[in-house]
Formats: structure tokens, sequence, C-alpha cells
């Protein structure tokens, strides 16, 4: 397996429960934060393992939680992590969402995969409540449209991603799930996490390139707030991705920050369209 942790601040793996995240405990050599926190925590010098406890608003809380006491860290590297239910993956197989759908809410999000995905990819519905009916194609867990929702808020979207543990099927429903299973299915899946930190670590390193520079340049220009001011980091990224360049600013004739956001849109837009 591939040391993660080597050059790589800015880990940040959510889990819901304590049995998912052993195998990381143990892995990366993780200690137990034990100042009194609203949720457990655990890390070293380059990587954080929370614990949320199960539910969307329990991981939604988390993230923020967790990203607030670590202001500083530009461009974290977010991952969910854990089990989830399909009709008929096999047991302990691991799939990366390509889509994730609130089941409540109907929203979709779409995180972005510009990197060598290190597992097949699947769509996951996020459920407020365990479902054993299997009654369509998704995978589905009780966490992961929090986590996505609030974790781009904190990062560049090609960095948040969920990554799923098939642990209940037809054939083998949640009632058969035990905390060992729980822990040796992704402990059986270390490399896959590995693999695909290792993608999200040169990925990171090409958004922190030239657009870095750029995002700071016309921050200066331009009144910017808070949220525009990721909007624009994660659009110039998003362009430098699509074309392997960076947008040319100079060449963008924009009056104050809202009207430089539009038409930053509208190049991506355009450029997605024709792709």
């Amino acid at each position: 397996m591939k040391n993660v942790n080597d050059s790589a601040p800015g880990i940040f793996v959510f889990v819901a429960l304590p049995c998912e995240a052993k195998p990381l405990v143990a892995a990366w050599k993780l200690k137990k934060n034990t100042q009194i926190q609203a949720f457990a925590t655990y890390q070293n010098q380059n990587s954080v393992l929370t614990v949320s406890g199960l539910g969307k608003v329990a991981m939604a809380a988390a993230v923020a939680y967790t990203l607030a006491r670590h202001p500083d860290v530009a461009q974290p590297l977010l991952l969910n992590l854990g089990v989830a239910g399909h009709r008929n993956l096999p047991l302990g197989s691991c799939v990366l969402a390509d889509q994730i759908i609130d089941a409540d809410s109907g929203r979709r999000f779409y995180p972005q995969l510009p990197f060598s995905v290190p597992c097949p990819t699947h769509a996951l519905k996020t459920m407020s409540q365990a479902d054993e009916t299997y009654s369509d194609g998704y995978i589905r867990d009780m966490e992961a449209s929090a986590f996505f929702e609030t974790a781009v808020k904190f990062s560049s979207s090609e960095l948040v991603h969920c990554l799923k543990v098939v642990s209940d099927n037809a054939d083998s429903p949640l009632a058969n799930i035990t905390e060992d299973a729980v822990t040796n299915w992704i402990g059986g899946r270390l490399s896959v996490v590995a693999d695909l930190i290792v993608a999200l670590r040169e990925l990171r390193a090409v958004i922190a390139g030239p657009d870095g520079r750029d995002c700071q340049g016309i921050l200066s220009r331009f009144h910017f707030t808070a949220s525009n001011a990721a909007k624009l980091q994660s659009l110039l990224n998003r362009w430098r991705l699509m074309n392997g360049v960076s947008v040319d600013l100079a060449k963008i004739d924009a009056k104050n920050a809202k009207d430089l956001i539009a038409q930053l849109e509208a190049l991506v837009a355009e450029k997605q369209f024709y792709l």
C-alpha cells in the first residue's frame, strides 16, 4: 500500500461509525484527540479522521466542525469513507460515487473525476433511514449528500469524494451486518483509499499551480464575498483542468466581482458544451 502521508498535508477523512474508523487508525497510526470535542477525531501530522455518527445532520456538522478547526489548510483533500448497500454488488466491493442524489430533496451532485480512478464508479443515493428494499440500481447510504454539499464549501470540488464499500445487498441484507465485518471490509480496501489519495494529491498540485496566483491577483482588484472567492477559485481550477492551461484573466473585461464570475461561468459552460 502506498504511504499516503508522505508530503501530503491536509487529508481529511469522515466516517459515520467507529468500526469504519478502526482500519485507518491502525494503518495510518492516528492518535485519538483526547481534548473534549463535539466529535471523535484521530490524527497525525498530515491527516485527520472524524467520526460523525449516523445521518446527514451529523455528517454535515462533523465536516463543518472539523474544517473550522483547521482554517489554514489550503485545498484540503476531503473523503467520505464508509459502507453502503446495493441490490446486487458483491459484499466488500468498492465504488467511487460519480453522482450523489439526496432522496429527500431530490438534489443531485456530480463529483468531478479528472484523474485516474482506482475503482469502479457508481451513482449513490443518500437516504434518511436505512432501506432494505434495494428497489433501484443505486448504491445507498445515509451521509454522502450532506458530506458533499458541506465539504465543497471548504475545498475545490475536484478534491471532494465519497468512497463506499458494499456491506449489504438483496442476498445479505442489513440485519446480517456486524461491526467486525464492517471493519474487515474497510480494511480490505485501504489500498484503494491510498491510491485515491495519491491521485488527489497529484491533482491538487495542478490546482495549486498558476491559477492560485491568478486568483490572489484578481481578489486584490475586486471585492469578493467569501462564497464568491471560493467560486472564483473553483472556476479557475475547472478551466485549467479542462484546458491544461490557465485562463487569461487579462482578456476578461469585468466591471466587478459578480461580472467576472458570470463571464467565467459562461466560458466554462461553453467549453463543457463543446467537449
